[in-house]
């Protein structure tokens, strides 16, 4: 192997970013991030990025190696650094700038706000003129620079043709219908805590909108081990079945989270995506494999969706296409990567945040914190999803060292102010398989053909309930009569009479955080304002 250090700025607290590119014996690359005090820094270190340790003597490689930026003391990191401009040579204009905003930094003026408006470690450069990255391999850097010419003049074509996002009174209506929901709900919830309930009421509910999906994903099922491909979708709601879905569950939970198989499917999903807003749910999130976009949004018939979305949650396994073709079974998954940079390009104007959604599998690491760094460099959310295979969290990715190091790596960088979802304490719970305690109500399942699984839809040693929401007025007679054919307290557990599953979703874990801010309020101040957060 052989590493790479790049300088990349200087964060807020004075420590200067080092991006290092690891390159493998079977030529694949990923990128890391080191860090050092600027006191230790001298401006030429801008210039030369890193001075180069010599091998030690039989040439070897070991774990750690001593470095050090001219005019610092010796630094910890692996052998075989070089100096960037050595192997991109637009890297030393780069370097000249990193090196003028270093200085910005340390003299505390407006250059280092405006250079590093979000936290440590911000790239001094836009993204978008990375004429080197480091997260992707050198034989998808020019596919990536030629899709995101593509995404801009996508975007450039589009934009016009849309429907501008809701703004005013309206739209501040519609916010705050939801936060009163929200509100009303845990006031309630807090009272049936306390009782030793846990029939809580929602904080969103999942609406799978059909099982039918254009990929053959190696690691999706249904929460139950079924894979989606294999099952069929009869009895689906039509039109006026799923605006009746809404109506029904908007009186008691304020936001919807549309999944699948794969939603952009429906052709009537902008019209289900207006009557949410319409029916003020907030946020209104939408999980999709992003494959379809930029041709749908060429519809008449699409130009509102994006305008009535807040949330748009894509899939991104890897940046390797090969990989990516095999583990999606899918044939052009470099579309997905060109619709994210239009998603990318459509976001501030449309005013909706855009997170990847990644599914760290066994082996596959390396993958998953490219995406992560490529998600850092264009800044787009973030959000890690550890495998599962039914109800359970596979155990072999728990126990794989580059996985946990992965782990590790991603909490630094959520410390560090990377757009990571969620809190520190929920990712750390998430990643590393951290008992948790999960209030599944928080998030009411409705499965394609309108049926509630109750309590749970992974349940184990106890079959759940289906519960056609359909025959009932409101969320309220909804769960009463869902709380008398299974009673859902103390129902997460290993026991007979319990679910029997050990889910590691990041679904579950947001209703943990919730259950701790039953009895720690104020940590659900961060978990709301993560979610509501827009990239900068």
């Amino acid at each position: 192997m052989r590493y790479c250090g790049r300088f990349v700025g200087v964060a807020v607290d004075g420590e200067v970013g080092v991006r290092v590119l690891i390159t493998g014996a079977n030529g694949h690359e990923s990128a890391g991030f080191a860090s050092i005090p600027a006191r230790d820094c001298a401006p030429a270190a801008a210039q030369d990025s890193i001075v180069p340790v010599d091998p030690e003597p039989g040439g070897g490689p070991t774990p750690e190696r001593a470095w050090r930026v001219p005019g610092g003391p010796e630094r910890s990191l692996p052998p075989g650094l070089e100096p960037a401009s050595e192997r991109c040579p637009a890297l030393r204009q780069r370097a000249d700038r990193a090196g003028s905003a270093a200085r910005a930094a340390r003299a505390g003026s407006a250059r280092r706000r405006a250079h590093n408006p979000s936290g440590p470690h911000r790239d001094v450069i836009n993204p978008q003129e990375d004429p080197c990255p480091l997260y992707a391999g050198r034989d998808m850097q020019d596919r990536l620079a030629s899709l995101t010419a593509e995404a801009r003049a996508l975007a450039q074509e589009l934009l016009p043709r849309l429907e501008p996002p809701g703004r005013g009174p309206r739209e501040a209506r519609r916010r705050a219908r939801a936060y009163g929901t929200a509100a009303r709900n845990y006031l309630h919830n807090l009272s049936l805590a306390r009782r030793g309930r846990e029939d809580l009421r929602p904080l969103y509910f999942i609406w799978t909108t059909q099982r039918a999906c254009n990929f053959a994903c190696v690691y999706c099922d249904d929460h139950r081990g079924r894979r989606y491909p294999d099952l069929p979708d009869d009895g689906v709601l039509d039109t006026n079945a799923g605006l009746r879905l809404l109506r029904i569950m908007r009186t008691g939970t304020p936001s919807v989270y549309f999944a699948g198989g794969e939603p952009t499917l429906r052709p009537d999903l902008p019209r289900l995506t207006r009557e949410a807003r319409d029916l003020d749910y907030f946020p209104i999130l939408i999980n999709t494999n992003g494959s379809a976009v930029d041709r749908l949004l060429r519809l008449e018939a699409w130009r509102t969706w994006l305008a009535d979305t807040d949330v748009v949650i894509v899939s991104l396994d890897a940046l390797d296409i090969a990989v990516l073709e095999t583990m999606w079974g899918y044939r052009r998954p470099d579309q997905v990567v060109r619709n994210i940079l239009l998603l990318r390009e459509l976001a501030g104007p449309m005013r909706f945040k855009l997170m990847v959604n990644t599914v760290i599998q066994p082996g596959m690491a390396r993958h998953a914190r490219a995406v992560l760094d490529f998600a850092e460099a264009h800044r787009l959310w973030f959000c890690p999803v550890p495998l599962n295979v039914g109800p359970r969290v596979d155990r072999s990715l728990l126990d794989d060292p580059e996985y946990r190091g992965l782990a590790r790596h991603i909490l630094e960088r959520k410390r560090a102010g990377a757009l990571i979802s969620g809190t520190a304490r929920l990712n750390r719970r998430l990643l590393f398989g951290e008992p948790l305690t999960c209030r599944n109500t928080l998030k009411p399942h409705v499965d394609f053909d309108g049926r509630l699984y109750w309590p749970c839809k992974a349940s184990v040693h106890v079959e759940p309930e289906r519960i056609d929401v359909l025959r009932f007025q409101s969320v309220e007679e909804l769960y009463r009569h869902a709380v008398g054919r299974i009673d859902p307290t103390c129902f997460h557990g290993p026991a007979d009479n319990q679910c029997g599953a050990s889910c590691n979703w990041a679904q579950n874990y947001t209703t943990d955080a919730y259950a701790h801010g039953l009895t720690h309020p104020t940590t659900l101040l961060g978990e709301v304002w993560g979610l509501l957060r827009r990239a900068a």
